[in-house]
């Protein structure tokens, strides 16, 4: 039984499944959940606990639309929250009532929600696959992962490699006979592929074939079967053969003689020809069979002749392979398809899920499931109803034993349509067996009351409307209702509206059903359309616009019928789809032969069938020219020159877009009914295209990834997927399964009695398996046939919740073509079953007049197709000027730095360092020019050059070289070095950083690297503060070049200097600062940030140079090198960072007690001896509240 959900009450913890039905504001309760799980809203029964970041709150849905929608809702919800409980003002019930609960502590969830917003991009809202990616890189140990796999969006390439291999192996060394017999079911490999592609999304399929034989032992039996028949046949007495079927009491009208010599004739022709594959006249033979005889007989025993039971064998058993073929090829294919992407270290979407399923079950799974479920104990899973059997059991293994987790499973099952994508609605129904907690959301939002009711109303009509009634029930909901409808003509309109343009024409095919509602519907939205242009049709009291109105379709040809006809009415609309794919579309096939035109400029014909496509739209007449016009065949080949030309140099995107311009496409495109539609799409496969080529060698490459791509389109995947061509007021025509999730003021469904019939007896079994029935029984096509059906009906439920106002359904009887043996009825068709043979239309009429209210459901009379086509009013467009700039501009706002403050400072004496400061400065702020000649060539001493012998070079750590090549040596070898790695760990670091560098002219890296080795030991075991050195420190305690930005209010020379002098020693000494006025941001890098014992240190590392023996790198020689560049402001802007860090990341953090201080390692002093090479301070606590205090635009008594 289910609970109706409330928000503020639903127990956060144990597993949870929550049904919601379509419009019911299923992500509204996901955000409002969320909402309670970041306060740490509710009591001890229905509350979690303490409140949860945002990183900890796993959201899992099943595309990155729907992930990006989500963080966009949450982030929506957090914000008007925070804001709510600010003002204490807010409109929204759950929003008041969470803001009240937070009264008593409303600055701590301010606090929270703010510190929500501010990490909603660490929010772990993910797709299923994009969470298993993050879990299997994260725990690459205990689920053993590789690192360094290749992602694939899609598997259509490497299958169609995979396919071609298996039919390779099973045809080179055929028979003759048996390669007929492959061949009449398949061409070749993308047939075959064609036909296992959605069997190969199915992991735990099975198959079922008619017999256990191999596939050689069952052609064998076939060829004997038929040569045995064919030789006895022609060894038979045919004349003996006919008298005893015409002295037999078989009925006469059946067997008359002149019809059994025709089939006697055609058998036998058939016999005295060389065999053809299996085939065999069927139809003839099966009039010879034992059980066709009987029944035709007056006394029910057939005749009977040794010819007669030949017959009967061969009819009895299996007389083709392809059951054989497609199982073996189905495992094989899976096999190889796995051994590949093995080989080559590559993983799809679904290796990702098994991959993580398979380490769940592995000896480490529950040490990785119980990290799992440390990173998030609560998960909730949306669309949960799309989930497929790999999903469930990840998440069962990780929450269902665990009910101190929340996991909340969110979906409605009558919405469940993704079947081709390998979602399972047998999934959904087991997983809810499985949890006791049931809640729903029984108040729709959406729709108006009148259409609610109606739509309830329609579903009533079958006491199973969905089949599976135990697990998918129909549960009528309230609706919320509007203030006002669709009103036509100033009448309100009826919300159902039931058309059948059709009426008293009997069973009608599918074409032409298809072609009448096309039309019907077209009249339609044209009087819609018409009378909003008059202020006559108003929705909730606004003017109807075309993109208020859907048509709703489940394929490319009905939305391209549905384009036609509206077109034809003056009617602009735009298709979505989520399965039609780009490269299907014929544009593709043109850029591919202007890529191949561009590549082969030689042969004149592949230029001539580029310039004859749709997209350049040249007439006969203009492509005459080029035969004629030798001005212009040489323009077309020379602009073909450029154009490859263009593509070599800079991408084939650019080409494409140059293409475009020479022939001024666009202008002629955006003229064309369908123009925009094309132009789209050439610019999609363009971006396509110039993706592709980062990873292709060559143009000729890229030429043949086109061409797979338009022989095998993927619409399931997101890039290869049609995009909005058109942001304009354009009537939508739209895919059911597109359009799920979607809402529309007035919705068509013209097509809805149509349906597809099964061609393969596919179903699920009890224990949630799959078996595909190759043998084609006749109780699976039954099970088939009512997953279909049962599809057909959720399908049927979505598209009729999409309205919002008024839904507009195309109805008529049809007369449907079966495949195999699919014999269940439309989705309507079984609603309205009842025990006469009564129509389906007149069924519906009668439901109509017995329903009796004419605001919710009506019978409305087909519109005449209009005469006059609809002409849109023009717009009032305003003209185009620029607009006048009234603010101000801030000059002095800018990111500065550390050194841009500095560089201008007035120097103390010249001291002894052999850098310059500019050496210490980043690239782009050093003067181009440095220490210039003070005086010219004419003036200058000359210079007398003396031959001495050069003194022997000395290699010791005063003599390594100087300037900013080594200072950026120095500090790469110490940034990633693991401070506690043992001796011969640091000197392949060491050799390691040595490869490719040259720090001086005359450099030797052999002759410095036992130098660099024992210096790097002493840097490492210097004291910086007494019994601390770097050598103690694990990676884990390091941040190495952390980056800071630090917001600046205006900030002065003066001030700055006034500040930084009466806090800090050495700035008292030093020289003033000087520099403009600053507002912004001041950025930097901090060489190395540490913990230790609870505090935290800066560590910044300094290559100067300042004398040749240890006592040049005493604390007061160090102290002049600092104030001499001006180090203290340094110091003292890193602590101020790190200060302001700690203080929004520690909980009652205290400066005395968690920051240790500031090192600078002068790295040339560092001998190992206590204070060598090491100046260590902590600025007061005083000193950096004031200077933090200055920077944030207040007041600051020096």
């Amino acid at each position: 039984m289910s609970t109706p959900l409330d928000i503020l009450t639903f127990p956060l913890s144990g597993l949870r499944l929550i049904e919601a039905s379509a419009g019911t504001g299923k992500t509204y309760t996901i955000a409002g959940l969320y909402l309670r799980l970041l306060l740490g809203h509710g009591t001890a029964e229905s509350g979690f606990g303490a409140p949860l970041p945002v990183d900890r709150i796993l959201v899992v849905t099943f595309t990155e639309a729907a992930t990006a929608e989500l963080r966009e809702r949450i982030l929506k919800a957090i914000r008007q929250l925070r804001r709510a409980i600010e003002t204490g003002e807010t409109r929204d019930k759950l929003h008041r009532a969470l803001m009240e609960s937070c009264a008593d502590h409303r600055d701590l969830a301010l606090k929270q929600l703010l510190t929500a917003e501010r990490q909603i991009d660490e929010a772990a809202i993910f797709t299923i696959h994009g969470f298993c990616q993050r879990m299997l890189t994260q725990n690459a140990f205990e689920s053993g992962s590789l690192f360094d796999n290749e992602f694939l969006t899609e598997e259509q390439q490497l299958r169609a490699q995979t396919v071609a291999d298996f039919w390779r192996q099973i045809t080179w060394q055929a028979e003759v006979t048996l390669a007929e017999g492959l061949l009449k079911h398949w061409k070749g490999p993308a047939d075959l592929l064609r036909d296992l592609s959605a069997q190969l999304a199915l992991p735990d399929i099975t198959c079922r074939v008619r017999t256990t034989e191999t596939l050689a032992e069952r052609h064998q039996a076939i060829v004997q079967r038929l040569d045995g028949l064919r030789r006895t046949w022609l060894q038979t007495d045919l004349a003996a053969l006919q008298a005893l079927i015409a002295d037999s009491d078989l009925k006469k009208q059946s067997y008359r003689q002149d019809y059994v010599a025709k089939w006697v004739e055609t058998i036998t022709a058939w016999a005295s020809t060389p065999q053809q594959g299996y085939a065999f006249p069927e139809k003839e033979l099966r009039r010879f069979s034992t059980a066709d005889m009987a029944e035709k007989s007056k006394s029910g025993t057939a005749p009977s002749h040794p010819l007669f039971r030949l017959i009967d064998t061969l009819l009895a058993e299996p007389g083709d392979i392809d059951d054989i073929v497609l199982a073996q090829a189905l495992t094989a294919i899976r096999e190889r398809l796995q051994k590949q992407k093995q080989r080559k270290q590559q993983l799809s979407f679904d290796d990702l899920l098994a991959n993580l399923a398979r380490a769940l079950k592995s000896e480490r799974g529950q040490a990785l499931a119980e990290q799992i479920r440390e990173l998030y104990p609560v998960a909730m899973i949306d669309e949960f109803q799309d989930t497929d059997p790999l999903q469930y059991q990840i998440f069962a293994t990780l929450y269902e034993r665990n009910p101190e987790c929340g996991f909340y499973m969110i979906g409605d099952p009558k919405q469940a349509i993704y079947a081709f994508r390998g979602a399972d609605i047998f999934t959904y129904m087991h997983a809810k067996q499985q949890v006791q907690a049931h809640y729903t959301l029984q108040t729709n939002f959406r729709s108006t009351t009148e259409l609610v009711a109606g739509v309830n109303a329609l579903f009533a009509q079958s006491a199973a409307p969905f089949i599976y009634q135990h697990s998918i029930p129909f549960e009528a909901v309230h609706a919320n209702g509007k203030e006002e409808g669709f009103v036509l003509l100033q009448r309100p309109q009826p919300a159902l509206q039931c058309c059948f343009p059709l009426a008293g024409q009997g069973a009608v095919i599918g074409g032409e059903y298809q072609t009448t509602m096309a039309k019907a519907a077209a009249a339609q939205i044209h009087q819609w359309l018409t009378c909003a242009q008059s202020q006559q049709a108003m929705l909730d009291g606004k003017v109807v616009r075309p993109n208020d109105i859907a048509v709703l379709v489940r394929s490319g040809y009905e939305a391209r019928l549905m384009q036609q006809e509206l077109s034809a009415c003056g009617i602009a609309s735009v298709y979505l789809s989520n399965r039609e794919s780009v490269f299907a579309q014929p544009v593709a096939q043109d850029i591919a032969r202007l890529m191949e035109a561009c590549l082969n400029l030689q042969d004149d014909m592949l230029i001539r069938s580029a310039m004859a496509t749709t997209l350049m739209g040249w007439t006969v007449t203009q492509l005459a020219q080029l035969n004629d016009d030798e001005t212009l065949w040489e323009d077309t080949v020379e602009r073909m020159r450029t154009a490859a030309g263009i593509w070599q140099q800079r991408g084939i995107l650019p080409m494409l877009r140059q293409w475009l311009f020479w022939y001024q496409i666009p202008e002629r495109l955006l003229n064309q009914t369908q123009g925009e539609r094309m132009l789209t799409d050439v610019l999609h496969i363009g971006e396509l295209l110039q993706t592709a080529a980062n990873t292709l060698n060559g143009e000729h490459a890229l030429l043949r990834w086109l061409l797979d791509r338009c022989e095998t389109p993927n619409g399931d995947t997101d890039e290869q997927q049609l995009r909005l061509d058109s942001e304009r007021q354009r009537v939508q025509i739209v895919t059911i399964h597109k359009s799920k999730g979607l809402q529309y003021g007035l919705v068509l469904l013209p097509f809805i009695c149509s349906y597809r019939a099964n061609a393969i007896a596919r179903y699920h079994t009890d224990d949630q398996g799959v078996v595909w029935d190759l043998s084609e029984q006749d109780a699976s096509w039954e099970r088939a046939a009512e997953e279909r059906l049962a599809e057909d009906l959720r399908l049927l439920y979505v598209a009729l919740t999409r309205g919002i106002y008024v839904t507009w359904l195309g109805l008529a009887d049809l007369k449907i073509t079966k495949k195999g043996k699919d014999d269940r009825p439309a989705a309507l068709d079984y609603l309205f079953a009842d025990d006469s043979a009564t129509p389906l239309t007149s069924r519906l009429q009668r439901w109509i007049h017995q329903h009796n209210r004419l605001d919710e459901v009506c019978e409305v009379d087909p519109l005449p197709y209009p005469d006059i086509r609809y002409q849109p009013l023009a717009e009032n467009t305003p003209v185009l000027q620029a607009r006048r700039f009234t603010g101000t501009i801030e000059r002095n706002w800018r990111v500065t730095s550390y050194s841009a403050l500095t560089v201008q400072h007035a120097a103390a004496p010249h001291s002894t360092s052999a850098e310059s400061p500019s050496a210490e400065r980043p690239l782009e702020e050093r003067p181009l020019i440095e220490n210039p000649p003070a005086a010219s060539a004419d003036t200058a001493e000359p210079v007398i050059v003396m031959a001495a012998e050069p003194d022997a070079p000395v290699y010791d750590v005063y003599h390594f070289p100087k300037g900013a090549r080594a200072g950026t040596f120095l500090h790469s070898l110490l940034e990633d070095l693991d401070f506690r790695s043992d001796a011969d760990t640091r000197r392949q670091w060491i050799e390691q950083h040595l490869q490719g560098v040259q720090l001086c002219r005359d450099w030797q890296a052999e002759h410095w690297f036992p130098t660099l080795e024992g210096w790097l030991t002493q840097m490492l075991h210097s004291e910086l503060f007494p019994g601390l050195s770097l050598a103690m420190l694990a990676p884990s305690q390091c941040l190495s070049e952390m980056e800071f930005f630090l917001p600046l209010s205006t900030v002065s020379a003066g001030a700055l200097n006034r500040c930084l002098a009466a806090g800090d020693p050495l700035s008292a000494r030093a020289a003033p600062l000087s520099f403009q006025e600053v507002q912004g941001m001041l950025k930097g890098f901090i060489d190395l940030v540490f913990e230790q014992d609870g505090r935290f240190y800066v560590v910044d590392y300094k290559s100067n140079y300042l004398g040749d023996q240890p006592q040049a790198y005493t604390r007061e020689a160090m102290a002049e090198a600092m104030i001499e560049h001006r180090y203290d402001v340094q110091y003292q802007l890193y602590t101020l960072a790190l200060h302001r860090y700690l203080k929004t990341r520690i909980p009652g953090y205290d400066y005395d007690r968690q920051f240790g201080g500031v090192c600078y390692l002068f790295l040339r002093g560092m001998t190992g001896e206590t204070g060598s090479g090491v100046y260590a301070t902590k600025p007061e606590k005083a000193h950096i509240e004031q200077l933090d205090r200055l920077f944030a635009g207040e007041e600051v008594a020096v």
